[in-house]
């Protein structure tokens, strides 16, 4: 079990450093087309905003199949670290999303004699909401892994009396040393 988590890790640090240089890549070369473009703003900043909103509907959502499915207050605290790092990546992006309309805003307030300031803040805002949109391709596999901790946090709780005593029968006959394999 710790290797696969070892390899999550990696995993996860290997997207992360390829959405930044993508990013970046992303941010410096491509700052001309979003230069005084303010359609093209305007429909990166619609698009978080729903984004932000559908984020937090995630947000909303995350805890709640963990307190379903703790039987008892020792699982809700051996629960409890993994709800708050799913919590505080939601969070991350979230204010990442805010960010980025923000750097947007900015594009729009400096003012034209300040140009060299300005492109860096467009090329800011099109790298960040290029990592932004790369992060969020994990939304959606997020939501369903939740789901399917509702799903079955309500199966445990409308699963029959026999079912669960078998169970639990199946379970201290394997522990048992002197037990038939």
């Amino acid at each position: 079990m710790a290797a696969k988590s070892g390899n999550q890790d990696w995993w996860r640090i290997g997207k992360l450093a390829g959405a930044i240089v993508v990013s970046g890549a992303v941010g410096y070369l491509f700052q001309p087309m979003v230069a005084h473009n303010t359609n093209a703003v305007n429909t990166v900043v619609t698009i978080f905003s729903i984004l932000a909103g559908f984020l937090i509907a995630v947000i909303t959502l995350i805890a709640e199949p963990t307190l379903k499915q703790a039987k008892n207050w020792q699982e809700l605290q051996l629960m409890k670290k993994t709800v708050q790092r799913k919590l505080f990546r939601q969070k991350l992006l979230f204010f990442l999303y805010l960010i980025t309309l923000g750097v947007a805003l900015g594009t729009f307030l400096v003012p034209d004699a300040q140009a060299e300031l300005r492109r860096w803040l467009e090329t800011v805002f099109l790298g960040l909401a290029t990592f932004v949109f790369l992060a969020s391709f994990d939304l959606p596999g997020s939501l369903m892994k939740i789901q399917m901790e509702r799903y079955e946090a309500e199966m445990d709780a409308t699963k029959p009396q026999v079912l669960k005593d078998a169970a639990k029968a199946a379970a201290d006959a394997a522990k048992k040393p002197d037990a038939p394999k």
